[in-house]
């Protein structure tokens, strides 16, 4: 049997919020990694003063150690996890923007349309997709623009904050995913007015 042909704005609409819910996934893993590094704050905890004689390290606390190692374990993960939600933010960001473009352009994507290296979406190089001028009366138009700005303000505060050595750049990475992920989610919503829009001038042309 063969596989039923899918129409281009379904598959691309599913495209686009595979994106979203990637996005989704890796913020609630990133809020569940915080709040297992801030459960072993060693500023937080109680001391444990039980101490164990072992012969290379004499007066040896079992619980310090223990708390010692979760640290490391719980801030690398945080840290991976929200790498990787900034870069899928921004991913869905670019994505849902340029699909909406393309559809507000009169183009037929059945996709969006992304790179990835060694397992990192690789973003365009020209820059973060604008629909904003074709979207007419939609409502949801000021809306778009104002997340525009403030992702784009967002990602230069980033790219600062990395260009200076002694700058924790981490510290902008969430809120410039959160902002690339309302982005996107507007941007998506663009996406499904653009296809009702389509829809309605390819029933007046028949």
């Amino acid at each position: 049997m063969t596989k039923p042909a899918v129409a281009w704005f379904q598959s691309l609409t599913e495209s686009v919020f595979a994106l979203g819910a990637a996005a989704r996934e890796l913020r609630m893993a990133n809020d569940a990694a915080r709040v297992a590094a801030w459960s072993v704050d060693p500023h937080r905890l109680l001391p444990v003063n039980g101490e164990l004689n072992a012969p290379e390290v004499p007066f040896f606390r079992p619980h310090d150690a223990a708390v010692c190692e979760l640290v490391d374990v719980y801030r690398q993960l945080e840290n991976r996890t929200k790498r990787l939600y900034e870069n899928t933010a921004l991913a869905y960001a670019h994505g849902a923007g340029a699909a909406a473009l393309d559809v507000l352009r009169g183009e037929r994507p059945h996709r969006a349309e992304l790179r990835r290296e060694e397992g990192r979406y690789v973003l365009p190089a020209t820059g973060l997709p604008d629909p904003t001028g074709l979207l007419g009366g939609w409502y949801g138009g000021l809306r778009l623009v104002e997340l525009r700005r403030v992702l784009l303000q967002r990602q230069d505060e980033a790219d600062a904050a990395r260009a200076e050595p002694r700058c924790g750049a981490d510290e902008f990475a969430v809120g410039l995913a959160d902002a690339a992920y309302a982005f996107g989610e507007q941007a998506e919503s663009a996406l499904h007015f653009a296809l009702m829009t389509t829809s309605r001038n390819d029933e007046e042309t028949w």
